[in-house]
């Protein structure tokens, strides 16, 4: 058996803590009942640092993550009684999505988000929103981030092409800061 090489788990301990890509998260889910299919592509903002991107995949994850543990939580705190463990986790749940929101909330306004629905009517697809720029985008950033795996592209490269990335998306909160 041979040691695992040190750049690998360094790999392996960034993904689970930062997320597959340190510029995005990308997420298909099915969005209701009528739409067959939601597409969101989240892009951080150039600059990021270690702890922000931790923070905001711990903010995507804790839906799950945090129930996880929390059904955990119930098992070890099954002494106490249902009312009081129940009352415990939900409120320690509760606590986790408000925590996180407040940490990130400025660094959430910066990233840069485009979604496409899919919808499946009468035998043929319909897609809704801009899905050129979403795919354009998507596939540049895949590309990049298989180049910086492969070692083809140096830190400063891979920014500079992340910062372009990130302004060809638009920026959604803008309109909405400028009437404050």
């Amino acid at each position: 058996m041979t040691a695992a090489h040190p750049g690998s788990v360094n790999e392996i301990v960034r993904r689970l803590f930062e997320g597959r890509a340190p510029w995005e998260t990308l997420d298909v889910s099915p969005a209701s009942r009528g739409i067959w299919q939601r597409v969101r592509l989240t892009v951080y903002p150039p600059g990021i640092t270690h702890g922000q991107r931790r923070l905001l995949h711990l903010t995507h994850a804790w839906p799950v993550g945090g129930a996880i543990l929390c059904l955990f939580a119930l098992v070890f705190l099954s002494g106490w009684g249902p009312v009081l463990s129940v009352a415990t986790v939900l409120t320690a749940y509760v606590a986790g999505f408000l925590v996180t929101a407040r940490l990130t909330r400025e660094l959430r306004e910066r990233c840069r988000v485009v979604t496409v629905a899919s919808e499946y009517v009468g035998g043929e697809v319909r897609e809704y929103g801009n899905v050129h720029l979403l795919r354009a985008a998507a596939s540049r950033l895949h590309d990049l981030e298989a180049r910086r795996r492969s070692g083809l592209v140096d830190p400063v490269t891979y920014e500079a092409e992340w910062a372009e990335i990130y302004d060809a998306l638009p920026n959604e909160a803008a309109p909405a800061l400028q009437h404050h």
